[in-house]
């Protein structure tokens, strides 16, 4: 199931916020904590890093689009196994 890529909180949420650069082309690896978009406040730049292991998948912004604290900025497919994954795995006890 693709895990979202979304902008973090903010301590001001009306903050304008600009998809600066994207660091992962879609269809590259990435792993949890990855920096994977660069967005800029003006004045400051910072990273937003992939919140799983897996590929990305999709960009939903590009370069120049504004967003907003919570928007999905991208999906990555994961490749990690989620709990209910394991537990199906392992089979019953």
């Amino acid at each position: 199931m693709p895990t979202p890529i979304t902008v973090p909180p903010l301590e001001n949420q009306d903050q304008k916020l600009t998809v600066s650069l994207w660091l992962t082309r879609t269809g590259e690896p990435v792993n949890r904590g990855d920096r994977v978009v660069e967005l800029l406040i003006p004045g400051v730049t910072f990273d937003v890093a992939a919140p799983c292991t897996g590929t990305l998948a999709r960009c939903e912004c590009r370069s120049g689009d504004e967003v907003h604290e919570g928007t999905v900025l991208g999906w990555i497919e994961s490749s990690e196994a989620s709990p209910s994954d394991e537990t199906a795995a392992s089979g019953p006890e």
